[in-house]
C-alpha cells in the first residue's frame, strides 16, 4: 500500500494553518505598529534634546517658526518653509539666511539628521501647492527631498525659556498635520499671525478682544490631506519643553467626536467643527479665541483663564 494523506486530513491541516494565521497576523500587525510608535517616540525625543541644546547656545531663546523674508518684506506666517538642503546657489544671501533661521534648519547642528522629522506613520504628500517656496526662489522640489511630518509650536518663536510656565506640559514638537508629510518643507502649527514687518513677531498672551497686532492671535493647520490624524493606534507622539517625550491619546475616538481643547491638540478630525463650548466653531481656541490652549506657554495647564461651560 502507498501511504498518503486523505482529503480529510489535508483539510484539517489547512484549517489549522488558517486558524493560526488568523491568530498570529493581528499580533504581527500590532508588533509592527508598536515598533513604529517606538521609533516615533525616539524621533521626537531627539528633537526635544536638540531643542534643549539649541537653547543652551542661544541664551535660552527658542528659534524662529515664522521667518521674515526680505524678498516679500513680510513675515512668512502662512507659508511652507524649505529645509536648508533645498537652497540653490542662486538663492539671494538674505533669503538664504532667513531660511537658515527657521527652527527646523537652526536645530540641525544639534540633531544632525533630517530623517528625524519624518514619523514612521507619515505619508509623503506631493506635490506641494504651486508657488509653495516662491519666497525662497525655489520652483521645483528635487527627487528624494526629505519628507517632514512633525510641526513646531510656533507660539514659542523668539521666546525666552523662562517665559514657559510649565515646561513639562508644553508641547514643542508634534504631528500637527496628521499623517501628511510635506516633502522638503517644515511648517509650524500653531504659528503666530504676524502681518506687520516693521514690528517684532512674538507671542502676546490671550486676552479678551485680542486683535490683529503681531502675535496676538495664532493660526493652525487643519489639513491632513485626507490621510488621517491617528498616527499610532489611537495615540500620537509629542515632545515637551522640558526635554521629555511621550505618547498621548487623541480624541478622534471619543464619543460623538467632541473634543475638549484643554486636552486634545487637534481642532477637528473629520471636517466636523462641532464645539461643545462654541457651537459652529473649531475646538482649538482658548475662551478668547486667540491661541490654542495646549500650546500657550504662559499657562500652567491646571488653571484655565475662564472655566469653560459644559453643554
Amino acid at each position: 500500500m502507498r501511504k498518503a494523506f486523505t482529503l480529510i486530513e489535508l483539510l484539517v491541516v489547512i484549517a489549522i494553518i488558517a486558524i493560526l494565521a488568523a491568530i498570529l497576523f493581528p499580533v504581527f500587525a500590532q508588533a509592527k505598529a508598536a515598533a513604529k510608535k517606538t521609533q516615533g517616540m525616539n524621533n521626537v525625543k531627539q528633537l526635544a534634546l536638540g531643542s534643549q541644546m539649541y537653547l543652551g547656545d542661544y541664551d535660552d531663546t527658542y528659534g524662529i517658526a515664522t521667518p521674515l523674508f526680505p524678498s516679500s518684506i513680510n513675515w512668512a506666517w502662512d507659508r511652507f518653509i524649505p529645509l536648508e538642503s533645498l537652497l540653490l546657489p542662486s538663492t539671494p544671501p538674505a533669503t538664504a539666511d532667513a531660511i537658515r533661521t527657521f527652527f527646523y534648519n537652526a536645530v540641525q547642528p544639534y540633531i544632525k539628521n533630517t530623517a528625524l522629522y519624518l514619523d514612521p506613520a507619515g505619508i509623503e504628500r506631493t506635490p506641494l501647492p504651486a508657488g509653495a517656496f516662491a519666497q525662497a526662489g525655489i520652483t521645483t522640489i528635487p527627487i528624494g527631498a526629505q519628507p517632514v511630518t512633525y510641526t513646531y509650536n510656533g507660539l514659542l518663536q523668539s521666546m525666552n525659556a523662562s517665559g514657559v510656565t510649565n515646561p513639562a506640559a508644553l508641547i514643542v514638537w508634534w504631528p500637527g498635520q496628521g499623517k501628511r508629510s510635506l516633502k522638503g518643507a517644515g511648517y509650524a502649527s500653531p504659528q503666530l499671525i504676524c502681518t506687520n514687518p516693521a514690528a517684532s513677531c512674538r507671542y502676546v498672551a490671550a486676552r479678551a478682544g485680542c486683535g490683529a497686532n503681531n502675535g496676538e492671535t495664532s493660526f493652525y493647520t487643519t489639513n491632513a490631506s485626507g490621510l488621517g490624524r491617528d498616527m499610532h493606534n489611537r495615540t500620537n507622539v509629542y515632545a515637551y519643553a522640558d526635554g521629555h517625550a511621550k505618547a498621548r491619546r487623541i480624541g478622534v475616538y471619543e464619543d460623538n467626536k467632541l473634543q475638549d481643547p484643554r486636552s486634545d491638540p487637534f481642532a477637528y478630525y473629520l471636517g466636523q467643527e462641532v464645539d461643545r463650548f462654541r457651537p459652529g466653531g473649531a475646538r482649538f481656541w482658548d475662551v478668547n479665541y486667540c491661541h490654542g490652549y495646549l500650546f500657550r506657554p504662559d499657562i500652567d495647564f491646571q488653571n484655565w483663564d475662564t472655566p469653560l461651560v459644559a453643554p
